[in-house]
């Protein structure tokens, strides 16, 4: 039974574009720390998006089937993670495995019952600030609570979220260091995305600049009176940059004698 989930996985947002004005009645609504810690939060969704470099890590990872609290199937994994910004401007994700179940991976078939991509720069996209105004926000110490309003059907693609409830929390500083949500199961499979997710974030620096990276992700979906459950921890990550090497006694072909081709 493989079931894949890629892209938006793991905190798929909705694609809604809001107005100017309906973003700024939700803010004057909102008490100013709140609206502090969203600006921060919208900032830090924007810089995953748009800034977080290309990177490595070491991950492992376990997928599972359980039904009636009993696991009827399981892979544990692991191996190095490549995160790498594409022509398209998105991160894309490349898995080398490197052991399963305890043993050396040596290439052939690789199936989990369940894996999920897209745990780094998509973390982060309720906050985004053109994506706010989709949910409803309270406060308390260290923690932003969110959920769809009621006027949903006012705002058609704001629905694609799923109707999500959820919370992040916050260090002292203000740096989201947990987020957790949760969709109906119906709206999940209408949607493609997952039904429970959780993220742990540590504050990572690549290229001169702190990002939080996912230290660990969590997935659930039901199916078939199961349910799909997935985890992965992520270590070891670090900045990734391509390299060449050229050959001792190799002469480099100049550009006016490379060979042409019809």
């Amino acid at each position: 039974m493989g079931v894949r989930v890629v892209g938006v996985a793991v905190l798929a947002a909705c694609a809604a574009v809001a107005t100017q004005g309906q973003a700024a009645a939700t803010q004057e609504s909102q008490s100013a720390p709140m609206q502090a810690g969203l600006r921060q939060l919208a900032a830090t969704a924007q810089s995953l998006q748009h800034d977080l470099p290309s990177f490595t890590c070491n991950e492992t990872g376990l997928s599972q089937v359980i039904k009636k609290k009993k696991v009827k199937a399981q892979t544990r994994f692991a191996g190095e993670l490549r995160v790498q910004r594409g022509q398209d401007g998105r991160l894309h994700e490349r898995l080398d495995v490197t052991q399963v179940n305890g043993k050396p991976y040596r290439g052939g078939r690789f199936e989990p019952p369940f894996m999920v991509e897209g745990g780094f720069d998509q973390t982060l996209d309720y906050f985004l600030p053109e994506r706010q105004v989709c949910f409803r926000f309270t406060a308390g110490s260290g923690r932003i609570d969110f959920d769809s309003p009621p006027d949903k059907n006012g705002r058609p693609l704001c629905a694609e979220a799923g109707e999500p409830r959820g919370f992040a929390l916050l260090d002292e500083a203000g740096n989201v260091t947990h987020v957790e949500r949760q969709v109906p199961t119906e709206l999940a499979r209408q949607y493609h995305i997952v039904d429970f997710s959780s993220v742990d974030f540590v504050s990572t620096e690549l290229d001169g600049k702190m990002y939080p990276l996912s230290a660990k992700v969590m997935a659930e979906v039901a199916k078939d009176g199961q349910t799909l459950h997935f985890e992965a921890a992520y270590t070891g990550c670090h900045l990734f940059k391509a390299t060449s090497t050229i050959l001792p006694d190799v002469t480099p072909v100049p550009e006016s004698e490379t060979p042409q081709h019809p």
